[in-house]
């Protein structure tokens, strides 16, 4: 048979699978994803003596595609701007119970003889909950405006961002191995250089442009934009060594946050569809029905310790943050439920050889069991909460009420601080935003640098000239973020050694104070700039390195080029510091500091 009649054929086969799969699912009142996976199995390679589907591999292909489209949808669904108010306490909340997932999930793998790999797997895929799952079950039963679920939904969003982050790193470490290993934190540093730029650039550029396409009043043509876009940060993402959904995943959050996206996210929802069931069938055909007998223990151990641990960290770490118990117990008992992204993450193991085979079904059976259970889980918070509160011993109740009104104290009292803890604050922020514009603007400097021979052949320049052309423009740039985390570390300094000498005035009297204030000022602020230099150089060398043109020309041209571009540069500067400050900050207006009082009148 040719080749495109067995690919017609295959997806054929798994569509109609999936659908029978979806109407008896529904009907039965379970989540879809369990009838994707079973469907999975059914026309997997494992299960019946001659197997449904022919061209896995290109199955395969075409479920990695629906992982993309699933990230790029699921951006466009919360947008950066929710993401980024998700608010303090829910990010602790959900830092806590990651983090908490993580080591048990780990501790567990290790005690059952897994290896590292499959330990710190097993860690990262019981860490994240199911938002598809969730979110439709607080909607189906009318609490989806209620407080304890605007914290599920929180604690939600902070888990599907860490997720991303962790099927890039786990996608680039999945091959284990001292030196990777070794190179994770450097993955993980470009992963954040890469979110920034992406999220960005994006800002400066996407909403223009869709907005001028949907000026046309086409829907087909807004489709298409939209996943050009998708699959062209999925392809940079790819190039750069992280994993392609991450970039899907960034822009469509970029995309979100535009007018139009509503208009996007409709049109997305039936090509989502139709690739998210793709994908999760094409997870069910990795399910060997061979092993479950054998799996059924472990599973079992994994599924009491992911509801355990997920109740357990979901609710201690709302209590800890100032909610009270029932509405803690509620959000506890509202999260365990494994999630798609866990699956993805095995199934990205399972194709490079990094776990054993029998990880993936412990994983598509525990899915089962907790699938299954949930809803009860769910449904019987209120009713753990009284019992909890009736049978508790007394002293325990009076411990319980005591500490849930002084962490909500602590939680009110957290948002009042002083004006210097303000002005510091402040500086701070406008500093760290400024290196953030020169580590984006330098990382897009750099990443141009490996088309400085494609851009020669276009252009009548030699090459080393091109990237001496992109190198001082990448430089020109930052001068202006460098006055800006100059001026910021001044008043950052300045209003330490204030408050420093403030306080030992009474032992400083013999000494001249301000004289030593001035100098232990300075001697901060230039340790300071040296700390700084110390990571800039690497950067800039590499931006400078150029071949025989690199010296002496590039410190000849340096000044020239700063001189001549400066107006240019602080202007376009002023558009970067208000676009970071809107995308990370929430403001609308430039975060410079207040500018001095006027002088009064009578004032000398």
């Amino acid at each position: 048979m040719e080749l495109e009649n067995v690919l017609v054929r295959d997806v054929a086969i798994i569509m109609a699978t999936a659908g029978i799969a979806l109407l008896v699912f529904r009907r039965l009142g379970q989540p879809p994803i369990l009838g994707y996976l079973i469907a999975g199995v059914i026309v997997g390679p494992f299960t019946l003596p001659i197997p449904s589907i022919e061209d896995i591999e290109t199955i395969r292909l075409l479920s990695d595609l629906g992982l993309v489209v699933l990230l790029f949808a699921l951006g466009l669904e919360f947008g950066w701007e929710r993401i980024r108010q998700v608010g303090m306490n829910v990010v602790i909340i959900g830092v806590m119970e990651i983090a908490f997932m993580m080591a048990l999930g780990y501790e567990i793998g290790v005690l059952m003889g897994w290896t590292g790999a499959e330990a710190i797997f097993l860690g990262a895929c019981i860490a994240i909950s199911s938002s598809a799952v969730l979110v439709k079950v607080l909607r189906d039963a009318g609490k989806l405006r209620e407080g304890f679920a605007r914290l599920i939904v929180g604690i939600l969003v902070v888990e599907d961002f860490a997720a991303v982050i962790l099927l890039t790193l786990l996608s680039g470490v999945a091959d284990i191995g001292p030196a990777v290993w070794s190179d994770v934190g450097f993955l993980a540093g470009k992963l954040v250089l890469f979110a920034v730029a992406a999220l960005t650039l994006g800002t400066l550029l996407a909403p223009r442009l869709i907005g001028w396409v949907a000026r046309l009043r086409s829907t087909e043509a807004l489709l298409l934009v939209s996943l050009a876009l998708c699959f062209g940060l999925a392809l940079l993402g790819q190039e750069l060594g992280l994993s392609a959904a991450a970039g899907a995943f960034l822009i469509g959050t970029v995309l979100g946050d535009t007018k139009q996206s509503h208009d996007i996210y409709e049109i997305m929802v039936p090509i989502r569809d139709m690739f998210g069931a793709l994908f999760f069938v094409s997870i069910g055909m990795l399910i060997d029905v061979r092993q479950i007998p054998n799996v059924l223990l472990p599973a079992l151990l994994v599924s009491f310790v992911f509801v355990a641990g997920k109740v357990l960290a979901n609710t201690l770490g709302t209590f800890l943050t100032g909610h009270d118990f029932r509405t803690s117990l509620r959000v506890g008992m509202g999260m365990p439920q494994i999630g798609e992204f866990s699956l993805a993450m095995a199934k990205v193991g399972t194709e490079r050889a990094a776990l054993g085979a029998f990880f993936y079904p412990i994983l598509a059976v525990t899915t089962a069991f907790t699938s299954a259970a949930y809803p009860y889980i769910f449904r019987s918070a209120d009713a753990a909460a009284r019992y909890l509160e009736r049978r508790s011993p007394r002293m325990l109740q009076l411990y319980v009420v005591n500490l849930e009104r002084w962490l909500a104290f602590l939680r009110r009292s957290s948002g009042k601080r002083s004006p210097v803890t303000q002005r510091l604050n402040h500086a701070t922020r406008v500093a760290l935003l400024n290196i953030a514009i020169i580590m984006t603007l330098v990382a897009v400097g750099t990443f141009a640098l490996r088309f400085s021979n494609e851009l020669s052949s276009l252009l009548p320049l030699p090459e080393g000239l091109v990237g001496l052309v992109i190198g001082f423009g990448v430089i020109a740039l930052c001068v202006p973020s460098g006055f800006a985390i100059w001026r910021e570390l001044q008043a950052i300094t300045e209003e330490l050694t204030v408050q420093l000498f403030q306080r030992r005035a009474a032992s400083l009297r013999r000494w001249n104070r301000e004289d030593l204030r001035q100098v232990i000022r300075d001697s901060i602020l230039a340790a300071l700039v040296v700390l700084i230099a110390i990571w800039t150089i690497p950067f800039v060398s590499h931006l400078l390195s150029l071949g025989r043109l690199s010296i002496p020309v590039p410190l000849l041209l340096l000044g020239g080029a700063v001189f001549i571009t400066a107006r240019i540069a602080f202007k376009i500067h002023a558009i970067l510091v208000a676009t970071f400050s809107r995308t990370f900050l929430g403001q609308q207006k430039d975060p410079d500091p207040d500018p001095p009082d006027e002088p009064k009148q009578g004032d000398s």
